[in-house]
């Protein structure tokens, strides 16, 4: 999964909040919705900063598995986060905490990474982007749209050094009009 990669490019590592993002995207009509176009476009603008080691998809059992045939097309692993039940009985979502935890081991274990992408404009990722960037890592950050992403995240992005823009996107999963 995390195999000996070029050294001297950048290396990219995508973890989306598969939630997070479709719940905050803006998709014009149903009829325009395409999974497989929003990530072509993230991958088309990630490309120009580096080489996309991996793309984990985090979300409950019932949302990635509708995606799941678009997920294996793409070569995105989709990782099902149950809900489990505290000790009083209460549902306690996972996806958090999954992907924080994989997120962690990830970016200690995968050799001359550069870069981590988050794909959630969710505050509680924020332990996550400051170890990575202890680290020495470069954070890009995907948001549902710009008005969802939280304003404690938008200081952790890094900027771009071509364009001197902070490395923040939206995702977009829609097809685009035919001229």
């Amino acid at each position: 999964m995390f195999g000996l990669r070029r050294k001297n490019r950048n290396q990219i590592i995508v973890l989306a909040d598969w939630d997070n993002l479709m719940l905050n995207c803006k998709i014009p009509s149903p009829d325009r919705l395409s999974i497989i176009e929003g990530f072509d476009q993230l991958v088309r603008q990630l490309a120009k900063v580096g080489e996309i080691l991996n793309i984990f998809v985090f979300g409950p059992p019932q949302a990635v598995n509708l995606e799941l045939e678009d997920f294996r097309k793409l070569g995105i692993y989709a990782i099902p986060c149950p809900k489990i039940k505290d000790k009083a009985g209460q549902e306690t979502d996972t996806v958090d905490q999954t992907l924080i935890e994989f997120g962690k081991k990830a970016i200690s274990q995968i050799p001359n990474l550069t870069h981590l992408c988050l794909a959630s404009g969710d505050k509680d990722f924020i332990p996550l982007l400051r170890e990575a960037m202890r680290r020495g890592l470069k954070i890009i950050i995907v948001a549902g749209s710009i008005s969802s992403l939280s304003a404690e995240l938008i200081p952790l992005a890094d900027k771009d050094p071509a364009t001197g823009r902070k490395m923040i996107l939206t995702f977009s999963p829609s097809k685009e009009e035919n001229p």
